[in-house]
């Protein structure tokens, strides 16, 4: 028998790890450290968010991963964890899309 993952307090002498996701319908993430969670979201997109691109439903399952935990993570350094490949070459793209700018 599988155990539920239990949430726990965060110890802010260590690092913190975030999960972001994103599919068709929904958004969600994962704040964790050492492997057990603390915290977790999740949006259902309405349906002009629906109709985005994967790779925007990424970014935007990234943003709001960042937006509800940043008094967690931005006074330190911390692990953010996503499956879209094309997400990880944004910081050297020459132009981008004014949307993700925002």
């Amino acid at each position: 028998m599988t155990k539920a993952p239990v949430l726990r307090h965060p110890d802010f002498s260590k690092a913190f790890e975030i999960s972001c996701d994103a599919s068709g319908v929904g958004i969600g993430g994962v704040l964790s450290q050492e492997g057990h969670p603390i915290a977790f979201f999740s949006e259902k997109l309405n349906s002009a968010k629906q109709k985005y691109s994967t790779f925007d439903k990424e970014f935007y399952a990234i943003v709001m991963a960042l937006h509800y935990w940043q008094y967690y993570v931005f006074p330190n350094e911390f692990v953010l964890y996503f499956d879209h490949q094309a997400l990880r070459y944004l910081q050297s793209q020459k132009q981008l899309n004014p949307k993700h700018v925002k």
